[in-house]
């Protein structure tokens, strides 16, 4: 599968995902008690999970191995660069 199409879904996954994880992560605990665990109100968490969520039903879709791969190292690098930012924000 050519590179820019394997580039451009998997930063636009990293983008949607980004999004939701921060949005969802705050959104979801007060909607109901059972979304107040860890991998929904964990923003690092939630982001990696719908991000490899989406590259593997975009590479289900395209029937290639190599955008789930690279979708989910993508998804661990994506993981630690919040989780990174999240230790170093100062919470009063």
């Amino acid at each position: 599968m050519e590179t820019w199409i394997i580039t451009t879904i998997i930063g636009a996954t990293a983008l949607v995902a980004l999004y939701w994880g921060n949005v969802l992560s705050v959104k979801l605990p007060e909607l109901d008690s059972r979304f107040d665990a860890k991998p929904f109100n964990c923003r690092p968490c939630l982001t990696f999970h719908i991000m490899w969520m989406f590259c593997t039903v975009f590479a289900l879709v395209l029937w290639t191995r190599e955008l789930f791969v690279y979708g989910l190292a993508a998804a661990f690098l994506v993981f630690f660069t919040v989780k990174i930012i999240d230790n170093k924000k100062v919470t009063k």
